[in-house]
């Protein structure tokens, strides 16, 4: 699996396996969608969001966040509360039936997430680390996220 670093200001984040992210992606992107929210660019913002969920950013994995207004930022902010919430209610795990039924054209994460559910306290974390580094308090530049999941 592919590390990317995730980035947002002033050279502020952290390091992760691709794949995870995508996921972590996955469930932005199914929040940002709604029609609720209104940002600037929402369109390249789900476009982007997409790609990344589609494999297609190999080693290339980012935040398009970096040229939000603060209105957005507050959007996105509030967007990512949202999915931490929604990620709370499923429980301890999302099941394998449910990560299988993400659409992604990434066959490697589909193998990846083929035998095992996902431990929502894993996926909790990254969704943290992203609202930190949209409320400034992220501090690290060199954080490596471990998750705990085993294919």
């Amino acid at each position: 699996m592919p590390i990317t670093f995730i980035e947002y200001k002033n050279n502020k984040g952290f390091s992760i396996h691709e794949t995870f992210m995508q996921l972590a992606y996955f469930y932005i992107y199914m929040e940002l969608e709604k029609p609720n929210y209104k940002i600037s660019n929402k369109d390249d913002l789900l476009y982007s969001t997409k790609f990344h969920i589609d494999g297609y950013s190999n080693g290339t994995m980012s935040l398009v966040w970096n040229n939000l207004n603060q209105q957005d930022e507050q959007i996105i902010q509030q967007i990512l509360q949202n999915v931490k919430s929604s990620l709370e209610n499923k429980g301890a795990y999302i099941s394998v039936a449910e990560l299988q039924a993400i659409s992604t054209e990434d066959e490697d994460f589909k193998i990846l997430y083929s035998r095992n559910p996902f431990p929502t306290a894993e996926l909790i974390k990254i969704i943290d680390a992203l609202i930190k580094m949209l409320h400034g308090t992220w501090n690290s530049t060199n954080y490596r996220m471990d998750i705990n999941y085993q294919y």
